[in-house]
């Protein structure tokens, strides 16, 4: 299979995963926005962009807990909802939905006990805590829960980034390192619905450090995308241009391509995906 067959077989499933997590939401009343790539996709293409492969959403923290508690009974038998408490071993902060009886590996997991079917990322949308000290405590915080979390040395930030993170670790024990991680959250999970401003503390530093105005995402609005309608911010514009600038400009021809790190992929296995 080459490469762009690939890619176009992970958009449908992509798309059904998009569309399971939709229907739970429409039936709950929760609110969930299309993000990143994603977003510029539907605003630029009316879908995905035709070299990405992939669906990120975002979530208000309030309405990803209540998703998460709907999930245990709505979520179709066919998927599975992915956290560090579903999931162990999987000691990341983005919680996601896979599909059971497909494989997507990637190198972060490749080596651990997780469930490793085909996916989309989702990302808690928290209140940004107000004033620059504040602010960049925040961001700090999140950053200790992530490396706490994961147990693991950061290594695709430089040598002292590594460094600084394997000397934290190893002043904890693991559980010492999951009870700080712990206590961190409760630190940095502002309300969404509480401020002037929300953030995502779950991405890039980039990502991390931007504030988004609350009422650019409000309760969404219905857009089109393929042949489906999912839901964006209501300010669309707005969010992308902070995060991106002008996005509508599309990248040099050479960087038109896919960009994710996939060891192995499949769309039929004989196991379910959550028995690794």
């Amino acid at each position: 299979m080459d490469e762009m067959e690939l890619g176009e077989k992970l958009k449908e499933v992509q798309l059904e995963l998009a569309l399971e997590l939709d229907r739970i939401c429409r039936k709950h009343n929760l609110r969930y926005y299309l993000a990143y790539g994603t977003l510029i996709g539907a605003i630029r293409h009316e879908g995905f962009i035709p070299w990405d492969d992939d669906i990120d959403i975002m979530m208000p923290y309030e309405d990803l807990l209540k998703f998460e508690e709907v999930c245990k009974t709505e979520l179709g038998t066919e998927y599975f909802y992915q956290s560090p408490e579903t999931d162990p071993e999987y000691k990341v902060t983005i919680n996601r939905i896979r599909k059971n009886n497909t494989l997507l590996v990637e190198p972060l997991f490749a080596d651990k006990n997780v469930h490793k079917g085909i996916f989309l990322d989702i990302y808690p949308l928290y209140g940004a805590a107000e004033g620059k000290i504040k602010r960049k405590i925040q961001i700090v915080r999140a950053m200790l829960r992530a490396l706490y979390l994961l147990g693991e040395p950061v290594q695709n930030s430089g040598f002292i980034m590594r460094l600084g993170s394997s000397i934290l670790l190893k002043l904890k024990s693991k559980k010492g390192s999951r009870r700080t991680a712990d206590k961190l959250f409760k630190k940095i999970a502002l309300p969404f619905d509480n401020g002037e401003f929300v953030t995502c503390l779950d991405s890039g530093i980039k990502e991390m450090s931007t504030n988004h105005n609350t009422d650019c995402f409000g309760n969404g609005i219905y857009m089109k995308f393929e042949n489906v309608e999912l839901n964006c911010p209501i300010n669309a514009d707005k969010v992308l241009t902070k995060c991106y600038g002008d996005y509508m400009q599309l990248p040099p021809a050479e960087e038109r391509c896919y960009h994710h790190e996939y060891l192995e992929v499949s769309f039929d296995t004989d196991v379910i995906g959550d028995e690794k």
